[in-house]
């Protein structure tokens, strides 16, 4: 099958993909618990007086997503009409931004950006990489119509230049941008689409400027920093690196780069140097610098990527076996928790394990066992949250087991104060119809995480009488005159129709809801 090149791959999205897989498919990370949609309000803003969206410039959530490090990252979902407006000027101007593309991807031998937008295929399984430092996993992918995972990587469509780039080399680089995302300055699109000067003469009108307009409005006409979560803020951010990939191309350097990390091969330790002394130099140029402690030469040869994968999928011979025994787990989880060790602890080991573990048909004894140990393991390292459902359905694990170990999940959130694993306790607890707390909203109600409020409302409206709701009624009217930007999605979730102005009481009169229909009561 031909490999599609980075240019080949955005043709072929339309004007129309843009539009609905960005705003339809893209509004909500899938770090955050996936009982959201946005696929309604796209709908809505197809039908409604386009008058209605005009001039919103708006704060917008946030939400710690803890990684695989056990640090948190912070997510954010924009205010959806603003982020309707970002996503209608990029599709306006998709033509222009192709001829971009094509400007500074074309000529290149092979694929620079590993991971970027595109028609994602509706694949049972994909191996995928992780999103920014996260680990190596598979995933299921059922929609076709959004346009970007963070982690995703299609075997199928993409090359793999690596083993040729290697080929005469003796020095690797592995270098990162320091704070991406949150580090962009809006105003260097413009630069990266038009030339700097150029943009500094025409300020005013032009669609360059639009997209920056439309970018600065998520954040309240904030110029630092892009958000991370949504869709669109991922071609944003390849506006601009592709045109340091580009210039460094042109150096000769011959690199891969995943989102914001970079891989350089070279002959010599020097070269080596001079890379990193290049790199600074044209992120630089975009305001952008690199993050040293991240930065590293290494000696060739070295072992690929996937060397412990290998090691992992010949243990016990594992990957050649469908029904796994007690003995068969047991063995495989202590060479995989050493080999993990050996390796400064890379989660990603973990995670695989996991996947390749719930794959397996396990017998009562196994399931026994692997089950305990992910549930000791998850309170360990809360990073894994967003597996655990998988494991569940993957096994066909009893809802009572699912009770046992969501109870211990949402008191570990309690006594250490994650709301994401609080969250996700809650998400668990209303899709398999168990209660968690009869005095929930006394725990969360000063928690300031729009998320964790609007689940917390779901387990209480599920389990409760309307009674029980007046609370969240009540802090829903406090935060809508203090921090509604902030709080939209609980807010709009939780009020009346006749509480709400503007766009947001045309949407609660068409019975718009961000909630997906299994979640909703």
């Amino acid at each position: 099958m031909a490999k599609k090149s980075y240019l080949e791959q955005m043709k072929s999205i339309t004007v129309d993909n843009i539009f609905d897989g960005f705003l339809g498919y893209g509004l909500f990370s899938d770090r955050i618990p996936p009982f959201l949609t946005s696929e309604p309000f796209l709908n809505f803003v197809k039908t409604a007086n386009p008058k209605i969206f005009e001039n919103t410039d708006k704060g917008f959530i946030q939400y710690e997503n803890i990684r695989n490090i056990n640090i948190p990252r912070l997510l954010a979902i924009p205010e959806p009409v603003a982020y309707r407006n970002l996503c209608k000027t990029l599709s306006e101007n998709w033509n222009e931004l192709l001829k971009h593309f094509e400007k500074y991807t074309a000529h290149h031998q092979y694929k620079v950006s590993r991971i970027h937008i595109r028609k994602i295929k509706n694949s049972k399984v994909i191996f995928v990489m992780g999103e920014y430092d996260e680990p190596y996993a598979f995933k299921t992918f059922d929609e076709k119509k959004h346009l970007f995972e963070m982690s995703y990587r299609d075997f199928s469509e993409d090359d793999y230049p690596e083993p040729e780039l290697l080929i005469g080399k003796q020095y690797l680089i592995k270098a990162d941008i320091s704070n991406c995302f949150p580090s962009i300055y809006t105003h260097a699109i413009s630069w990266a689409l038009v030339g700097k000067s150029y943009s500094k003469i025409h300020k005013n009108g032009n669609w360059f400027n639009d997209i920056d307009l439309y970018t600065r409005n998520l954040k309240s006409q904030e110029t630092h920093g892009i958000l991370i979560g949504p869709h669109a803020s991922n071609l944003i951010s390849e506006i601009i690196l592709v045109v340091i990939d580009d210039e460094l191309i042109k150096k000769g350097y011959q690199f891969i780069r995943n989102i914001d990390d970079y891989s350089c091969f070279v002959e010599t330790n020097e070269k080596a140097e001079q890379f990193l002394i290049d790199l600074a130099s044209e992120l630089k140029k975009f305001n952008l610098s690199l993050n040293h402690k991240k930065t590293e030469i290494s000696r060739l040869p070295l072992a690929s990527t996937e060397c412990w994968i290998r090691r992992l999928n010949n243990l016990n011979n594992i990957q050649d076996k469908v029904n796994l025994g007690f003995n068969d787990v047991r063995a495989y989880i202590d060479s995989v928790i050493d080999i993990m060790h050996k390796n400064n602890d890379n989660s990603a080991i973990l995670n695989y394990a996991i996947k390749v573990i719930s794959k397996k048909k396990l017998s009562p004894n196994a399931l026994s066992y692997y089950l305990n140990t992910i549930h000791h393991l998850i309170l360990i390292y809360p990073y894994l949250l967003s597996l655990i459902d998988d494991v569940f359905l993957s096994l066909n694990v009893s809802t009572d087991e699912i009770e046992k170990i969501t109870r211990n999940i949402f008191n570990m959130g309690i006594e250490k104060r994650i709301n994401e694993a609080i969250s996700y306790a809650l998400y668990l607890s209303i899709k398999y119809n168990f209660k968690l707390s009869d005095t929930l909203f006394e725990s969360i109600k000063d928690s300031k995480d729009c998320i964790l409020l609007l689940l917390a409302y779901l387990h209480d409206k599920k389990n409760f009488k309307k009674t029980a709701l007046k609370p969240y009624k009540e802090l829903a009217d406090v935060l809508r005159v203090n921090d509604f930007d902030e709080n939209w999605l609980f807010i709009y979730e939780v009020s009346a129709k006749d509480k709400l102005t503007r766009y947001w009481k045309k949407m609660k009169e068409a019975k718009i809801t961000f909630i997906k229909s299994d979640f909703t009561i």
